[in-house]
């Protein structure tokens, strides 16, 4: 195999693939990246056996084959090359990096020991878009649970169920146990659509990265087994998390009797400024209401205290419960209009936070005894 790419085109290839490949296996091959040319240009392929992405890059091939190649030390080497043509040869499954008046020898292992990537079948496509499709995994992820015995909160659950009318509801919701992110949108679909599936965390992060990169069509697939996630030359395929969704609709209150409403931008602020001295284990905050007036409070036994006072409209009676600070902000910093609705229907039940710029957008935060 002998190719000739731009640095930035292969760069760019190389560090797509860092976040699939598993750097602790046990099975040395998978911290390899596939590299492989052919007439159809130069192709880049990364799995951990739950996950893989290829893609296909523009490169001149002198002459097609293809190796695997320790996918960290190759990304290292790119970097730090000057930007122009990059010449890579492979003889005896061992490449040679050429740029310039640099050269580097690295060892690969044989391309057909690497897991081959998978051919899903039987798709049924989810039409929603690039802006869509953001939006919701940023509205949801920050509340899946990381690592969880429970397997199945280490993902988002993705319905979509569609209508006579031709559209659908599509859902993701996230918790872990002591939060909750639900995001909805609806779409139009040509044909019926009755989805459930439980994304994996490592799945979500890596297309959000694609998504974050530039413009360009996207497309979301599922099969029994696998969600499959496309844009342009790239393809990523998951497994999905097997097992059952807690029923989460049953943790959302159906009516709260104190709501208050606040300035998105300033309860963030007072949020973050109280948690400067709240203990870290906890994160813990006071969230007090009494007429007219939002009381934050936290306290650090070997620090000091805090105290904030945000201006409320509210008649309630007083009310005082404590919850997690950091789980507060992460909902605020994910709210699209400039004001929230903060309900609550008494000091032990689940505070329900809506986005008032965002009717499909909801979070739970349930609360901590203090």
């Amino acid at each position: 195999m002998k190719v000739r790419m731009e640095r930035a085109e292969l760069l760019g290839g190389l560090s797509r693939v860092q976040g699939v490949v598993e750097r602790r296996n046990t099975v040395p091959i998978l911290s390899n990246v596939l590299l492989a040319a052919d007439g159809e240009g130069v192709h880049l392929f990364a799995t951990d056996l739950e996950i893989g992405l290829r893609g296909t890059y523009q490169g001149e091939v002198l002459s097609p084959g293809a190796v695997t190649v320790p996918a960290r030390k190759l990304f290292e080497i790119v970097r730090e090359l000057p930007d122009g043509p990059i010449e890579i040869t492979e003889e005896e499954q061992r490449i040679t990096i050429t740029s310039g008046r640099s050269r580097f020898r690295v060892g690969g292992l044989p391309a057909d020991d690497f897991p081959p990537a998978p051919e899903p079948e039987g798709e049924v496509v989810l039409p929603v878009g690039r802006e869509v499709l953001s939006a919701m995994i940023r509205k949801t992820f920050f509340a899946v649970g990381d690592i969880d015995t429970r397997y199945v909160l280490n993902g988002v659950l993705v319905t979509a169920q569609a209508d006579e009318a031709g559209q659908a509801m599509v859902r993701m919701v996230a918790t872990n146990g002591h939060r909750l992110a639900v995001a909805e949108r609806t779409v139009e679909v040509p044909a019926a659509l009755n989805l459930s599936a439980i994304v994996p965390r490592k799945a979500l992060v890596e297309m959000k990265k694609l998504l974050d990169e530039d413009a360009g069509e996207v497309s979301l697939a599922f099969t029994p087994k696998r969600v499959v996630f496309r844009k342009e030359r790239l393809t990523l395929v998951s497994q999905l998390v097997e097992g059952t969704f807690p029923a989460w609709e049953k943790v959302v209150p159906a009516e709260s009797q104190n709501t208050i409403t606040l300035s998105t931008q300033e309860a963030t602020a007072a949020f973050r400024r109280v948690s400067l001295l709240c203990q870290e284990k906890t994160w813990a905050v006071r969230f007090s209401l009494s007429a007219g007036q939002l009381s934050l409070t936290a306290s650090n036994p070997e620090q000091g205290e805090a105290e904030e006072q945000v201006a409320v409209a509210y008649t309630g009676d007083e009310l005082s419960t404590g919850f997690n600070a950091r789980y507060f902000i992460d909902v605020l910093q994910n709210v699209d209009g400039e004001s929230v609705r903060v309900e609550l229907k008494d000091a032990m039940s689940p505070c329900l936070i809506r986005d008032l710029g965002d009717p499909g957008y909801l979070s739970l935060v349930m609360p901590m005894r203090l």
